[in-house]
């Protein structure tokens, strides 16, 4: 058999991560790997592919058209995210497996708080009362453990370039 590299990120782990699997192995046997590194147990998670709303099928076999996107393990469902920005506050159900970015989308929109398209782009997330961005590639499940399911943010101005040389 061949072995597979699966890029991975989840509850308790602080990056990404490679995993190896058989080929031909199914969404189970990601989540066991996972819930060792991430430390909780492997029968509570469930298994997502980047920015998808609902869970794979733990029983099939993993596609080979999904083995270079990032698959998310985590034992939430669903992340009731709360955004605070200017003494205001909205909130929005997303997967774990959500990208930071979708979030900034969503709240820099008229759907969120409707930002000026001039600074939309200065303006990034950090986890509520930090001041420190996020990456935007993360997923937003890396960032709460079981039996959380509430994730608040900020919204914040991030560095301006002046146009001063380096």
């Amino acid at each position: 058999m061949t072995t597979v590299e699966i890029i991975v990120e989840g509850e308790g782990l602080l990056d990404v991560a490679t995993i190896g699997v058989e080929e031909g192995s199914t969404g189970r046997e990601i989540v066991a790997a996972v819930a060792v590194k991430g430390g909780f147990p492997a029968e509570e998670a469930l298994l997502f592919i980047e920015d998808c709303e609902e869970p794979l099928d733990l029983n099939l076999i993993v596609a080979t058209e999904n083995i270079g996107r990032v698959h998310h393990v985590h034992r939430a469902r669903h992340i009731e995210v709360s955004v605070f920005y200017q003494c205001r506050q909205i909130g929005k159900r997303f997967s774990p497996a959500t990208r930071v970015q979708r979030v900034l989308d969503w709240v820099v929109s008229h759907q969120g708080f409707n930002i000026d398209k001039t600074i939309a782009p200065e303006m990034e997330l950090a986890l509520h009362g930090s001041t420190a961005a996020l990456p935007k590639d993360a997923h937003i499940g890396r960032y709460l453990r079981h039996p959380q399911h509430c994730l608040s943010f900020d919204l914040i101005r991030g560095v301006v370039p002046n146009g001063a040389s380096l």
